[in-house]
């Protein structure tokens, strides 16, 4: 059952239409309802060169919620919605525990103001980055209200949201809406898409702040075996990228569906394919390949393509109360365990580097995924 101010806070998002003019500002505690400004970039590369040609700004709206009980300045976090848009999950399980925790919580809606209901069986109706973008500005934005700690605001989302989430962390990324030093303090990707499709930016960027991962060992979309070969790849070049696997648990785990398979939901586990991204205009398409065979993908034609033939149909999602249970205990845990940012040099992945990563963590995991595998390695 839900309490009256998170369903009331619900419902606003639902039916609200009228709203006040947006904000570039929230020096004055504004909280509830809050209106600021974004931009919806056609596809990651252009986002990244800051290619304003084909992008175009858009007003969003998202929901502020505050702790009841207040001392001194509280950390955030900015909840990245997925493809099936802002649904109850976010307010009666994730923004009442982190309220309840002394967490605020910030809600953007990155689908109605471009007049979309879900992506789950078309992703194409809006780019990735479109949902990056807003993360960034609302990362700007609550910045400046006097009651939250601007170095301890985090990023968090599940499925095409943990997709932003990830991909927040990257300088290349954020540079694209922040040009200071500001940044999200932590990430929490939830059941994360494009682990099989890999965007990657990493190259050339500064350590990335801390990111939780929290996947499911029964998930038909977004694999978790996937998700753990790419971070494991990410941590060993410098990232700082821990996981949970949950047993039993589907896409979706902390919502309230009941197991559910939707034939038409775009999943991307048959694809091994990625791109190394520049931010530098007229770069190409940049240096891509399928990362399980080695054989290079030349050009934005053969990479439309190799994406459009990988990609198919067919997922399960199905809530796991204590999957759901213990997710908001290991992110809150990860909050209060994450310190402010500092700023030391990222050392790319094609430098060689003596790096000690836990090994105990991945053993832990591999010996999970042969479980998950019926023992085959």
């Amino acid at each position: 059952m839900k309490s009256a101010r998170y369903l009331l806070a619900w419902m606003a998002v639902v039916h609200s239409t009228v709203m006040a003019a947006p904000l570039d500002t929230l020096s004055g505690g504004q909280t509830g309802k809050i209106e600021y400004q974004s931009i919806t970039p056609p596809d990651r590369w252009q986002f990244v060169r800051k290619n304003l040609d084909n992008t175009k700004t858009v007003t969003l709206q998202g929901d502020l919620l505050m702790p009841s009980k207040m001392d001194g300045k509280v950390p955030a976090v900015v909840i990245s919605h997925d493809s099936g848009g802002v649904t109850p999950k976010l307010y009666d399980v994730w923004a009442k525990s982190l309220n309840a925790a002394g967490v605020a919580v910030f809600i953007p809606d990155s689908f109605k103001p471009r007049g979309i209901d879900s992506t789950t069986n078309h992703q194409g109706q809006v780019d990735v980055s479109a949902n990056v973008a807003d993360a960034l500005n609302a990362l700007k934005l609550l910045a400046t209200h006097p009651q939250i700690d601007a170095s301890r605001i985090f990023h968090m989302g599940g499925s095409r949201g943990g997709t932003a989430v990830f991909e927040t962390q990257w300088d290349m990324v954020r540079k694209a809406v922040i040009t200071s030093d500001l940044k999200f303090a932590g990430h929490v990707a939830l059941y994360q898409g494009n682990c099989n499709t890999r965007f990657r930016f990493d190259r050339g960027s500064s350590k990335p702040a801390p990111m939780l991962a929290l996947l499911g060992a029964a998930d038909d979309g977004t694999p978790a075996d996937a998700c753990v070969a790419y971070y494991t790849e990410l941590n060993r070049g410098g990232a700082n990228i821990r996981w949970q696997i949950y047993p039993d648990a589907h896409h979706n785990f902390d919502g309230s569906t009941q197991r559910t398979y939707f034939p038409q939901g775009v999943t991307a586990k048959n694809c091994s394919i990625e791109v190394f991204l520049t931010d530098v205009k007229g770069g190409g398409l940049g240096e891509a390949r399928n990362y399980k065979t080695g054989q290079p993908i030349q050009g934005f034609g053969e990479w439309q393509r190799e994406f459009a033939a990988c990609n198919s149909r067919g997922f399960t999602v199905a809530e796991n109360r204590a999957a759901r249970e213990q997710a908001v205990k290991d992110v809150l845990t990860f909050i209060q365990s994450v310190q402010p940012v500092t700023q030391t040099p990222f050392v790319s992945h094609q430098v060689k580097q003596a790096v000690s990563p836990d090994m105990a963590h991945e053993q832990r995991t591999l010996d999970l995924l042969r479980e998950i595998a019926g023992g085959k390695d």
